[in-house]
């Protein structure tokens, strides 16, 4: 094998290990870290630092509106993801992971196909969005208990705002944050109408809290039992989940399919080197074979989206 391909292959195995060494190490400090918070947030006053993240409010950055309706777009997936930058600092990672991308494409291909590293610069957004998905998903998952904290907190008496703080002190992040954001905007003068929209408005994903706070405005206009309001969004939530769950029982199959065929062609390759270093040395060193491991990339990433969709089953 070309030595060069040799230099390539163990700098991706060395770089490959260092970076799943580092997600070790740095998962296990965020995951203390995170205990840390929680614990100091159960046990901290609810309000009173103006720091806390708890009620920490995004700062504005006028790059967003610089770049319109794509500025727009990242700063309300930085908001939704809980993200601690701004559209700034997402520009400059994603600035950062293409010139990365660039590097290592030029390193490969060394002619004007290295300008497919670029691509490495949609990342940082593509993390922050599934984050902000995970977020959403998060907080329809807690929201059933949610409900039924408030339930029984409006059922010994209190207000439904005293029921909002309970459940912002009790529950975990993050929809302890939305319910104490709406319990402290609305003790700080705010109309309780605008702080429940507010709160839709940092969660477009999530539909939960439309319903939630749909049924809690018209409540409040022409009257109701709230404690059983909240006990039937509860149970329709509940039930929703346990059927996703079935569904995704029954999708296993197409899914570990898609695992399987994702994951061959990195088997096969490897199995090749391992075997006869010198049969894939035309795919590296010659310019048509640079074309053709250029369509395979694209071919297999199409593929993974494609078994990626029909495996998915809209709700």
């Amino acid at each position: 094998m070309n030595p060069l391909v040799q230099v390539l292959i163990a700098s991706i195995v060395f770089v490959g290990a260092f970076v799943v060494l580092s997600f070790v190490y740095w998962g296990i400090q965020a995951n203390k870290e995170a205990q840390q918070r929680e614990l100091q947030r159960r046990l901290g006053q609810l309000s009173g630092d103006p720091g806390n993240t708890l009620f920490r409010l995004q700062v504005k950055d006028e790059l967003a509106n610089a770049l319109g309706s794509m500025g727009k777009m990242m700063e309300e997936n930085l908001q939704q993801s809980a993200a601690e930058y701004t559209v700034s600092g997402l520009l400059a990672r994603m600035a950062a992971f293409a010139l990365f991308g660039l590097v290592t494409a030029a390193f490969i291909f060394k002619n004007l196909l290295a300008l497919v590293g670029l691509v490495a610069g949609a990342i940082p957004l593509a993390l922050v969005m599934s984050r902000a998905n995970e977020r959403a998903e998060k907080i329809s998952q807690q929201l059933p208990d949610a409900l039924d904290l408030m339930g029984r907190s409006l059922r010994a008496g209190h207000g439904l705002n005293d029921a909002m703080r309970m459940c912002a002190e009790e529950m975990s992040m993050p929809i302890s944050m939305e319910f104490g954001r709406v319990y402290e905007e609305h003790n700080l003068g705010r109309d309780l109408r605008d702080c429940l929209y507010n709160m839709i408005k940092r969660n477009p994903r999530n539909f939960d809290l439309r319903i939630f706070v749909s049924s809690v405005l018209l409540q409040r206009d022409t009257g109701g039992n709230m404690i059983e309001i909240l006990q039937n969004i509860s149970k329709t939530i509940r039930d929703r989940f346990i059927f996703r769950g079935k569904v995704k029982a029954l999708t296993a199959e197409a899914r570990f399919s898609a695992y399987i065929l994702g994951g061959l062609p990195f088997l096969v390759t490897g199995a090749i080197v391992t075997l006869n270093p010198e049969y894939l040395d035309p795919l590296f060193e010659d310019p048509l074979g640079h074309i053709f491991l250029g369509i395979v990339v694209c071919l297999f990433f199409t593929g993974i989206f494609v078994m990626r969709k029909v495996s998915q089953v809209e709700l």
